[in-house]
């Protein structure tokens, strides 16, 4: 019997309100991490509600230096917030191996960028579009069309060599700015031609640049700035002047009656899968890819080079037998091993690019022991990996003879991954970047000798991309 008051239907409500309660009472106990196919994955839980663990990426100094604490301290596979999305992140080559496959990003975790590089850009583009997307530009940057940029790269490289030639003797030259030019200017007679060649447009295109990208780098631990404060202003002039110039140069080419060369522009214009805001979208985003890293990877090469006397002489040596006094060629540059195991100790040294991110849309994903719920962004630390004193002893040594022939041998196969290496979405330039480094290293050491301005302090600053906190300066003696 029920007491009088209580009637059949307010018991029935009482018990539907009960029931709900339950269900919410277990779901705020279950951790969606665990699961009945492995043992739940280790790691923090958020400091903040909305932030998530950022404000202890902030405290860290940087995304990679909070990787570096959280795989320190939890083991190679952890979780984390990035904000109010749960994140994992894998720092083990041999896991690393389950996630190959994958070829989407994460959306959420490179949102920070969409107003420089725009909502539509390729490095939002997921799905069937995003693959049909990388087919059109691994062409422009396959190993035979990589073969026909040489001259550009070696014209940019030569107009440098005789600037450095006229200066005094022991003159500091800032080798940041030097290299950031030279890169722009490469990738840009090379995957925009003729029309991008102008000095006070690369320069007014690099200043832009710098103000708008440490905006973005800024944001990665800050707030945005407000609508009209003095940052927000001096982006959205540096955005401006870069889409006005990507805008320039594509109506340029399209307007241009003979093509004696078939560049990256081309085939993205002829792409008619993509509107004329994405083709502006990708363009950028492909400039900007294409010299920020390429231009930091040669500051510190030559900060390396200039560090270690007796690693640039072997250089030297190697280029005087290789090339003799003749340019180089796409057949000599397979024979610079030497030049190429500095370059590739460079990328691994510096930690040039610290992390990449997939994500697995349609399934959950097992990694090792454990797995990994559908549509949780999955993040890749390179830098934890490429310092991992198991894999590389003695990390923070620059050593190019530990990608001789027989120490590389004995690396797990996906130990060393600096242009990413996940669901055929490795950076499409990779090999454009690693020819700009030879043939830069062929024209400035076979012609100088490389030596640091004493007294400076010269600290990584770990961002999407790795640079000296301040600029690097150098002199040269001729040879």
């Amino acid at each position: 019997m029920f007491p009088s008051h209580l009637h059949v239907a307010d018991f029935g409500i009482f018990a539907v309100v009960a029931v709900f309660a339950l269900i919410v009472i277990l779901l705020s106990l279950f951790d969606f991490r665990k699961s009945a196919k492995g043992p739940s994955i280790p790691g923090p839980g958020p400091s903040n509600p909305e932030s998530g663990n950022l404000d202890d990426v902030k405290k860290a100094g940087s995304l990679h230096e909070y990787m570096v604490y959280l795989h320190d301290t939890y083991g190679k596979i952890v979780g984390f917030w990035w904000g109010e999305t749960y994140t994992v992140s894998v720092a083990c080559p041999y896991l690393w191996k389950d996630i190959q496959g994958i070829f989407d990003r994460p959306r959420e975790l490179f949102k920070l960028f969409e107003p420089l590089i725009g909502k539509k850009s390729i490095q939002y583009k997921n799905g069937p579009k995003g693959r049909q997307l990388r087919q059109v530009t691994d062409r422009s940057f396959s190993h035979e069309a990589v073969m026909n940029y040489y001259d550009c790269i070696l014209e940019t490289a030569k107009e440098m060599e005789a600037k450095w030639e006229s200066l005094p003797k022991g003159e500091h030259i800032p080798l940041e700015k030097n290299m950031i030019y030279l890169a722009v200017k490469s990738m840009g007679l090379a995957g925009l031609g003729k029309t991008f060649r102008g000095d006070k447009e690369s320069a007014k295109f690099i200043e832009a640049y710098e103000t708008c990208w440490q905006e973005m780098e800024a944001q990665l631990g800050t707030p945005p700035p407000t609508e009209g404060s003095d940052r927000h202003e001096k982006f959205e002039e540096g955005r401006k002047i870069m889409r006005s110039t990507i805008k320039d140069v594509i109506k340029a080419r399209k307007n241009m009656d003979q093509k004696t060369d078939k560049l990256f522009i081309d085939s993205m214009i002829e792409y008619d899968q993509i509107d004329q805001e994405e083709l502006e979208d990708d363009i950028l985003t492909f400039m900007i890819g294409g010299f920020h890293t390429t231009g930091n990877m040669m500051i510190w090469c030559f900060y390396y080079l200039a560090l270690h006397p007796e690693v640039q002489e072997k250089v030297y040596q190697e280029l005087i037998e290789v090339l003799g006094e003749e340019d180089i060629v796409p057949a000599a540059a397979s024979q610079l091993k030497y030049c190429r195991q500095v370059i590739d100790e460079t990328l691994r040294c510096s930690i040039l690019a610290p992390w990449g991110a997939r994500v697995q849309m349609d399934h959950d994903l097992q990694i090792g022991d454990h797995v990994v719920p559908k549509e949780t962004p999955i993040m890749i630390p390179f830098g934890v990996v490429l310092h991992d004193p198991e894999i590389f002893p003695e990390p923070q040594r620059f050593d190019p003879d530990r990608f001789s022939p027989e120490n590389a041998k004995d690396l797990p196969s996906l130990a060393f991954q600096p242009f990413g290496f996940a669901g055929k979405r490795k950076c499409p330039g990779w090999r454009f970047s690693i020819t700009e480094g030879l043939v830069f290293l062929s024209v400035f050491i076979r012609r100088f000798k490389v030596e640091l301005v004493a007294g400076q302090k010269v600290q990584p600053v770990h961002r999407l991309v790795t640079s000296p906190n301040e600029e690097v300066w150098i002199t040269i003696n001729k040879r």
